[in-house]
């Protein structure tokens, strides 16, 4: 008999789990994961100090080692993507409107702490965190962006064993650029935000819970677990979806003029025919608040 074969998704903050806890665990498996956090945490600082010039390459360890506690503790929501031609979709799609969508962001984030070991100080910020499971990839992405209160917008991005920051001012010079690390960084920016905005405008292609036709292992240690699937506003007329995107040109953009009365203050989808006026728009859902990205507190 013909078995399917099932489909596996990527994990994010795999190097945190298998490399740096799966090593001190090892060296002190009756401590919790709370104290392995803050063995490891202590460690990266003190290294840090040590030698000045691992000190940037540090704070971002320690940043991901901040988002792998989150997830130790089932705080951390996942995200699987049914179809790898989504994430190339929203790394493609341009942020022509963020300026509302880090509106948008402000008004339905969570404010938190964030401490900053470096300068020993803190700040009170909006912070969104969230993972991705790509089918069929190794690396699964962990992001953290971080709203300042002066209104910059900071990505933390973990792939792998890379892990940067991108803030939306160098964004738009990178964005400009050819050279390889600023494509990727751009690309990694736009993943970030339009990920969020494209659970605001389509409600409807997100439900709770992990894919059934993943195999299930390590992908439910968090409680917020959704399945993205692709919208039919971005796929070939003939279902099949197209290897280069259709709507390069379009856009999420936050609804803010009063001419909506209705939906001001909404996010939607903008496609390229927008010049031509005969822009495509989603309805939102009553459920749209059960898909808000922001960290659960406990």
């Amino acid at each position: 008999m013909h078995q399917t074969k099932k489909v596996w998704f990527s994990s994010p903050l795999k190097f945190f789990w298998e490399e740096l806890y799966g090593r001190q665990k090892k060296l002190t498996p009756h401590f919790s994961d709370e104290n392995i956090f803050k063995i490891l945490r202590d460690n990266l600082i003190d290294a840090a100090l040590a030698a000045e010039g691992n000190i940037e390459s540090r704070e971002l360890m320690v940043s991901g080692l901040e988002l792998w506690r989150e997830d130790s503790k089932g705080d951390l929501l996942h995200i699987f993507f049914l179809e790898k031609y989504l994430q190339d979709f929203l790394e493609r799609t341009p942020l022509s409107d963020l300026d509302g969508i880090r509106r948008y962001l402000y008004e339905n984030g969570e404010e938190k702490k964030v401490k900053f070991f470096r300068t020993n100080s803190q700040s009170t910020c909006v912070v969104y965190s969230f993972g991705l499971h790509i089918p069929r990839e190794v690396h699964g992405y962990a992001f953290l962006l971080t709203l300042y209160q002066n209104g910059i917008v900071e990505l933390y991005f973990s792939h792998g064993k890379q892990n940067g920051r991108i803030s939306d001012n160098f964004y738009a010079d990178w964005n400009k650029k050819s050279d390889a690390k600023s494509i990727a960084m751009s690309k990694m920016f736009r993943l970030a935000i339009n990920t969020i905005a494209y659970m605001k405008c389509f409600p409807e292609c997100v439900t709770e819970g992990v894919p059934k036709i993943s195999d299930g292992i390590n992908k439910k240690r968090s409680e917020y677990n959704f399945t993205f699937r692709l919208s039919e506003k971005i796929a070939d007329s003939g279902n099949v979806v197209s290897k280069i995107p259709h709507f390069r040109k379009g856009h999420f953009r936050l609804l803010q003029s009063d001419y909506y009365a209705q939906k001001q203050g909404q996010l939607i989808y903008v496609t390229e025919t927008m010049v031509k006026g005969k822009a495509k728009t989603v309805s939102t859902s009553e459920r749209i608040e059960e898909f808000d990205i922001v960290n659960k507190g406990k």
